[in-house]
């Protein structure tokens, strides 16, 4: 005669609960600086509805908005401790991973659209790989947008500069360089500070894309905005690579064409808004000034030359700065 098999309460209990277990989403925690309500956070909460969707619930997004998370440098050093998975980054941000990413965001570097979406294009297969050894997944290029400087004096020529209290992002060897050949010496502080530092007139001069300095309200203590960019912000949207392995490659996937197809759609967007945000900084008072001409643009492109040389070696390897060339000359 069988004996009957005895089921003990607690191996029942692990039984009954390892469905609900299964059943749990992937969290991924994800920060930025964009603020609430921005055209970013739109595009993240619909990015994050869809991957549900497709995912039928297993991947979905935490998003920490409007810098509660930190700065770039923070968000970082919580995704390297486990405590975020997943960030939006600019240079500042993505260069502390890898430098020689930077040199896409060299001033008076790109002149046109056409440019950046070239270049971004042909290297993301390059710094995909790149950023894979330092244990981060490139999800995709995520545009800032073009920088313009923001001032409460007139900026026409590059002397100019040297009589300003410019702002320059802590930890950003690009800015501080920039500033530097221009003939400034820019006060560091991080980007949550930056307000407060024009309020009490520490500082007077900032950078921002149009879109970011009204969403920031840096444009309230503006007075001129240039017309020449300073510098296109390259982003990028960065996951945790040990991270990444734990998702299902199929689950992995929907996630990195889900934010590419978003990415691309932003950046259309975002240019489109950015010349209503133009004409929206005009109507508040900022005189946007024209493109300077002659010897005086002819200067700017010099700060280019002068800050691509002096950072050779140092941020990236002559062979990458070589490539953005390649690039761009098939453009000129």
């Amino acid at each position: 005669m069988k004996r009957a098999r005895v089921w003990s309460p607690l191996f029942l209990l692990i039984l009954l609960a390892a469905p609900f277990a299964a059943a749990q989403p992937m969290t991924i925690k994800f920060a930025t600086v964009a603020p609430e309500g921005s055209l970013w956070m739109n595009t993240m909460k619909e990015l994050d509805k869809t991957i549900r969707e497709k995912t039928q619930g297993k991947i979905v997004f935490r998003v920490y908005a409007g810098g509660v998370a930190g700065d770039e440098l923070d968000a970082l050093r919580k995704i390297r401790i486990g405590q975020l998975q997943s960030a939006a980054f600019s240079g500042v941000g993505f260069g502390q991973i890898l430098p020689a990413v930077r040199v896409l965001d060299l001033p008076f570097l790109f002149r046109n659209d056409e440019e950046i979406d070239r270049v971004h294009r042909d290297l993301e297969g390059f710094f995909a790989d790149q950023f894979r050894q330092k244990d981060f997944e490139l999800l995709s290029w995520a545009e800032v947008g073009n920088v313009h400087l923001f001032s409460q004096q007139p900026i026409r020529k590059v002397s100019d500069l040297a009589r300003l209290k410019v702002w320059t992002w802590s930890g950003d060897p690009i800015a501080k360089e920039t500033f530097s050949v221009m003939g400034t010496h820019p006060i560091p502080l991080a980007i949550t500070d930056v307000t407060t530092a024009l309020n009490t007139g520490m500082i007077d001069t900032v950078y921002a894309p149009p879109l970011g300095a009204i969403a920031l309200q840096w444009n309230v203590s503006a007075k001129y905005m240039t017309s020449l960019p300073l510098a296109h912000s390259t982003g990028a949207v960065l996951i945790s690579r040990s991270f990444a392995q734990k998702l299902p490659a199929e689950q992995l996937k929907i996630v990195k064409d889900e934010f590419h197809a978003s990415m691309e759609r932003l950046t259309a967007e975002l240019r489109k808004q950015t010349q209503e945000s133009i004409a929206l900084l005009e109507k508040g008072g900022i005189q946007v000034l024209p493109m300077p001409q002659g010897a005086d643009l002819e200067e700017f492109y010099r700060v280019h030359d002068q800050v691509a040389q002096a950072l050779t070696g140092k941020l990236y390897p002559k062979e990458v700065l070589d490539r953005v060339y390649a690039l761009l000359k098939k453009n000129r």
